[in-house]
């Protein structure tokens, strides 16, 4: 036994030594103290003393890391016991300029808690909204989805809730107020900047309580040559993990020993599942009958009966986003054009009745100077519009009452999903009505009661039109038309079905709705730079009036369609015998007047 470990042990020595060193600053040959030095891979690390020098056991062939705030990092090999290393300043973005309320400002000079992340970083997370990607980039933030549904959107609260009432933050997309960005592809941005502290969303007023989200979208550079890029990505989607659900045969154990501690005896689930009255009274053949006998024959063959949330799922559900952008500028003019496609199915009813979120953009921004002075641009007018059109299919997601995965999760494992010799006509199984009149078929309640029969269409127009006069350098004059507009509609079809007593429709319906809304925005500001020595003095002043112009929504409903089919499902369709079987709505939220009208100023020194 000695002799197979001689044979088999092998013992690696590998030499170790003493690194000694001294590590400088680059710019003028000082020692660095408090530079960390650590053997990569290891916990050994120490640090530099004093007078810049060092000294660590490390092995030949080790790589030593050294580290120091504001500094460049320096990966050396060891290949001697003395190592001199020289640290240099990393490169700052100070000079950066990023976006404030109504201007842009060197970042070095900005003293308030600002936050900037730069399109590109945002780009390649391929997230389904830009919102969601600042959840693991911004610090601050707290970026969460409402809820687990394509499309559903985000919600973003900045340095806690700071109140009980509304906390989203005030939204500014080129200069115009928005209610969200989720409507932007993520390739359209060019920059998000935070204005996290009251000190920095001031000019803002009241609205920028919970903070201020400005985003600029991407622009044309002056003298740039034309660019043209397409992105695209793909991937699927599962469920990661699934609840455990009992079986059927675990389902009848639990349900008889629930019976026999309360002292009575077990189910007799031969002839439970074969009570169902509904069926066999309002169809012909004594379905319900033989529905239950079906169902007790493959238990006793060894079924283990439906797992809802596996016949709901969808099986490596697609995602897939595609962007073309095409950027730069002739003589005079810059332009940034941008086209997006974005398309979600829905893990949950993906298969079944088309849940999912589809979304188009389509970007403009040009810039053009009519009016050229000596060093400066004396008149300059541009635009920036976002058109955007989505559809969304959604399965229930709120309460109990409303929620399609809880039915999943709560119906009884009994009950097939689907029969051959079904009454209905898409071959969903009805309820079996003595084991619960309150449990019915999960997948025929999300099919007829969501959104199988539901098509609706949403648009947003978003933008601004400026014109910039600079009579003099530094002396600039700025007004800008914007609007946020919103419209579309949505037309749908309830048809009938008959599952139970309590799941039934005896009469179909028709549904259609048309929305609009309209909020302009008028900026005007007035801002002058100028030195003073070496004092550096900006000056703002500016007046905004926000008006919400349009904010209707009409609609109708009727039992009773002429053809039964989704195909024809529209109001004139329908004949109502009565006035009591037509409803309509109708509101315009605008009517009594809303707007904002604020003045504000600014003044920075440096």
């Amino acid at each position: 036994m000695l002799l197979v470990l001689a044979v088999f042990a092998q013992v690696l020595v590998a030499q170790e030594v003493t690194v000694q060193g001294r590590v400088t600053y680059q710019a003028d040959g000082s020692p660095l103290p408090g530079v960390t030095i650590m053997v990569a891979g290891t916990n050994t690390g120490v640090l530099s003393g004093a007078d810049g020098t060092f000294s660590i056991p490390a092995r030949m062939g080790a790589t030593l890391r050294f580290s120091f705030i504001g500094m460049t990092p320096v990966e050396v090999t060891v290949t001697s016991s003395t190592v001199n290393v020289t640290l240099a300043d990393a490169p700052t973005d100070l000079d950066e300029i990023v976006v404030i309320g109504y201007g842009v400002q060197k970042k070095a000079l900005v003293t308030g808690a600002n936050l900037n992340v730069k399109g590109d970083e945002i780009a390649e997370l391929n997230t389904s909204t830009a919102m969601e990607a600042l959840q693991g980039i911004a610090t601050g933030i707290s970026v969460t989805r409402n809820s687990g549904a394509p499309g559903a959107g985000t919600k973003a609260t900045i340095r806690g809730l700071g109140t009980i009432g509304n906390s989203a933050p005030l939204y500014i997309v080129d200069g115009v107020a928005v209610g969200n960005i989720d409507y932007l592809n993520a390739s359209d941005i060019e920059s998000i900047d935070v204005l996290k502290d009251a000190a920095s969303s001031a000019i803002y007023g009241s609205r920028a309580a919970n903070g201020v989200i400005l985003v600029t979208t991407k622009k044309g550079e002056k003298g740039s040559a034309p660019v043209i890029t397409y992105d695209y990505y793909y991937g699927v989607q599962n469920i990661y993990k699934k609840l455990p659900a009992l079986n059927a045969q675990e389902y009848m154990f639990i349900m008889d020993e629930g019976r026999v501690n309360d002292g009575l005896a077990p189910n007799d689930w031969a002839s439970i599942l074969k009570n169902n009255s509904y069926i066999n009274s309002n169809f012909p053949g004594n379905l319900g009958t033989q529905l239950g006998e079906e169902v007790w024959n493959r238990l006793q063959a060894g079924w283990e009966g439906t797992d809802w949330v596996e016949e709901m799922s969808m099986k490596n559900a697609p995602v897939q986003n595609h962007s073309l952008n095409i950027m730069g500028s002739a003589k005079d003019v810059t332009y940034a054009l941008g086209v997006s496609y974005y398309d979600q199915k829905g893990i949950l009813g993906g298969d079944l009745m088309g849940a999912g979120y589809k979304r188009f953009t389509a970007r403009l921004n040009s810039e053009m100077v009519l009016i050229k002075g000596s060093g400066h641009d004396i008149l300059t007018i541009g635009e920036n519009f976002t058109y955007n059109n989505n559809k969304n299919k959604w399965i229930g997601t709120g309460n109990i009452y409303w929620n399609d995965l809880h039915n999943a999760l709560v119906t009884n494992p009994l009950l097939p999903a689907y029969w051959d010799k079904s009454p209905d006509p898409n071959g969903f199984t009805p309820t079996l009505e003595g084991i619960s009149l309150g449990q019915t078929n999960p997948l025929a309640m999300l099919f007829y009661n969501r959104s199988n029969y539901h098509w609706p269409t949403n648009n947003t127009i978003t933008g601004n039109a400026y014109i910039n006069i600079e009579p003099i350098k530094n002396l600039r004059v700025r007004s800008s038309f914007g609007i946020n507009s919103w419209f579309g509609g949505n037309r749908l079809w309830a048809p009938t079905y008959k599952l139970s007593t309590q799941y039934n429709n005896a009469n179909d319906r028709v549904e259609q709705t048309m929305y609009q809304g309209i909020n302009i925005t008028l900026t005007n500001t007035v801002s002058y730079e100028f030195n003073i020595s070496d004092h550096k003095i900006s000056v703002l002043a500016g007046n905004e009036i926000l008006d919400n112009v349009l904010n209707a929504n009409v609609g109708g409903s009727k039992s009773n369609s002429i053809f039964g089919t989704p195909d024809y499902a529209y109001l004139d369709n329908v004949v109502a015998e009565s006035l009591a079987g037509i409803g309509t709505w109708g509101a315009d939220w605008a009517a009594q007047g809303g707007g904002l009208l604020s003045y504000y100023g600014r003044v920075s020194y440096n």
